[in-house]
């Protein structure tokens, strides 16, 4: 993760941004079939649980299914067209699109969705968006130059220096939101981002030359711009909760996190487990780690309705956990060789879930698939009524 300045590059408060409108609806008929005078006409079949969209050139566009949308050139996924994160302001969804900023998702009472999109080529193009942080009916929005996964070197980049903006929905633009320690030190990336809450964040700062590796740790107050150092403890903690059990996790989730995990295959050794969970409070996203350093992780996405939890377990199932019943699985449609669920959050009564092309460290095709929750749900792998 790289934020560096350029010679002349000057960070100014507001600035115009390319915004991008389109909108895309997938429609569906059903027709009658006629059948022999005695047996009564099948009804129509009803709109598909799933639809799919797919990103082309930073724009949601319909289509049948992953593998029959337009193929893409593979591209490290730091830099690829792709949703990077999630997150709510108000009643809004806003997915964090890679490379090209930030689009909304709203669906109307049939599940119809309609996008707008926030996009700004000059900030975004050839970074990494990691994380949205809703904040004072704002999202901040941490994103870095990767040296080693990118199709671009650094000089080229139209502006540099940043790896935090915000993005501004009465004023429809961004502002850049500097850190004293990267006014101070542009050559230092920017590699860990924590955010303890929607005015403080926690940064791992990493400066590299051909004769040095060194780390750097703040903790940094939004709202009035002061910053300390840290110690890496301190960085780690502000990271999630080093485990899924015990007096730092409350109940019902402690509970909800064993129900995954024995939903789960056993993961390798070395390999954690780590659920992110969400929930439209606009508080940041919070971790719970089984351990907390590890070789590997596996990541489940979650998320928290008054009391109902919802996690996506690897090879697409989804556990549901309304408030005070036992927990039922919902199987998404299963994906072609190579995809990929990767995220997940609830929308009224729709599940809305990125999907990639992934291959090492390539991702090529990607986009979103609206789920209908009004389908079948069955007792999760490892309860003892399954």
């Amino acid at each position: 993760m790289r934020c560096l300045r350029t010679a002349g590059a000057a960070h100014r408060c507001f600035r115009p941004r390319l915004l991008v409108a389109a909108a895309a609806a997938l429609a569906a008929a059903g027709l009658l079939a006629a059948l022999s005078a005695c047996t009564a006409a099948k009804p129509a079949a009803g709109p598909p649980r799933a639809s799919w969209y797919q990103l082309a050139s930073g724009i949601f566009q319909p289509i049948a299914r992953p593998d029959a949308g337009v193929s893409v050139a593979h591209r490290p996924w730091t830099v690829q067209s792709r949703v990077a994160d999630m997150a709510f302001l108000g009643d809004s969804l806003y997915c964090a699109v890679n490379g090209s900023g930030l689009a909304t998702i709203s669906l109307d009472a049939a599940g119809t969705p309609a996008f707008s999109y926030h996009a700004d080529p000059l900030i975004f193009e050839h970074r990494t968006i990691t994380t949205l942080v809703p904040r004072q009916g704002t999202l901040a929005v941490h994103l870095y130059y990767n040296a080693l996964l990118n199709d671009a070197p650094q000089q080229d980049l139209a502006i540099a220096g940043i790896c935090l903006v915000s993005y501004l929905p009465a004023q429809s633009d961004y502002s850049f939101i500097i850190p004293p320690f990267q006014r101070k030190n542009p050559d230092w990336e920017a590699v860990g981002f924590a955010p303890v809450s929607g005015s403080q964040f926690d940064f791992e700062w990493k400066f590299t030359d051909s004769s040095e590796t060194r780390f750097a740790y703040t903790r940094y107050h939004v709202d009035t711009q002061e910053e300390e150092k840290e110690t890496r403890d301190a960085y780690l903690a502000a990271l999630g909760v080093p485990t899924i059990s015990g007096a730092g996790v409350p109940r019902g989730l402690a509970a909800f996190f064993d129900a995954c995990r024995r939903s789960m295959p056993v993961p390798p050794e070395g390999t954690s487990l780590q659920f992110v969970i969400r929930s439209r409070d606009g508080v940041p996203r919070r971790s719970y780690r089984s351990v907390q350093q590890s070789d590997a992780a596996v990541v489940v996405a979650g998320f928290e309705e008054t009391g109902a939890l919802l996690a996506l377990l690897p090879g697409g199932h989804v556990l549901s956990a309304p408030a005070g019943a036992a927990a039922l699985a919902i199987d998404l449609p299963a994906l072609p060789p190579g995809f990929r669920y990767t995220d997940m959050v609830k929308a009224g009564g729709y599940l809305v879930v990125p999907w990639e092309e992934s291959s090492f460290t390539d991702v090529g095709r990607a986009g979103i698939m609206l789920f209908r929750l009004d389908g079948e749900q069955r007792p999760p792998a490892g309860s003892k009524s399954s």
